[in-house]
């Protein structure tokens, strides 16, 4: 009887076709549909992306799509926290590839690295920061684990900057006020057509980085300042 069944269950089992397991068929189509997904709400926006537009574009049928994704806001979380985690760690880079320690040379690298990863491709601006709006994802609350890592390397260079600070610092609210400024301007940024350069662009965001540098380092005792 149980060799019965091992043959039945050989014989049920998924089969490879063209040298590709039925795992990887399955993977290769909900990537298929995460960079359909991708270039339609880029091109279309949130609001005017359907599941169809989407299944056209990756020239597969609805079954396929529903294998994967509930609806069109489960495949938008997915392409948006891929970007996430792109920009992030394009920022990252930047920041900790910055020459010395300068604080506000590390801030400036990082947004340089984010309104250049932003132009390179339109696209990113429509779903992370126009779409991103509309549908709550910009809220700094809602940031995917590698911007939360970033925020958390924040904290511990903060606390190793400017240690024995007089004044409480909330870190939440520095984040989540210095980004909420930059997704804001660099929105407006997007829908003028990316008329201003980049370094232009810098210059008006990193003064908020430089008011709080300036702002706790005057609340930092000077023996216990330090330069790491």
């Amino acid at each position: 009887m149980n060799a019965q069944l091992d043959t039945l269950s050989v014989a049920v089992a998924p089969r490879p076709y063209g040298g590709v397991s039925a795992a990887e068929r399955q993977a290769q189509r909900r990537e298929r549909l995460i960079e359909a997904a991708y270039d339609v709400f880029g091109r279309e926006g949130y609001r005017n992306t359907t599941m169809r537009l989407i299944c056209a574009q990756a020239r597969l049928t609805e079954r396929y799509f529903y294998e994967h994704f509930a609806n069109v806001n489960e495949v938008f979380l997915a392409v948006h926290q891929r970007l996430s985690a792109e920009v992030s760690m394009a920022i990252m880079g930047c920041v900790t590839g910055a020459p010395g320690n300068d604080p506000l040379q590390q801030t400036r690298a990082g947004l340089s690295a984010f309104f250049e990863f932003i132009k390179a491709d339109p696209r990113r601006a429509q779903i992370l920061l126009l779409d991103a709006v509309t549908t709550g994802l910009a809220n700094p609350r809602n940031l995917n684990a590698k911007v939360s890592q970033y925020a958390e390397w924040l904290r511990s260079r903060f606390k190793a900057r400017y240690p024995g600070l007089t004044v409480p610092l909330d870190l939440e609210l520095v984040v989540g006020g210095f980004v909420g400024m930059v997704i804001h301007t660099a929105s407006v940024w997007t829908e003028r057509g990316f008329d201003t350069p980049v370094d232009s662009l810098v210059d008006h965001t990193a003064y908020a980085w430089a008011g709080l540098h300036q702002w706790l380092s005057a609340n930092t005792p000077p023996a216990a300042a330090t330069h790491t």
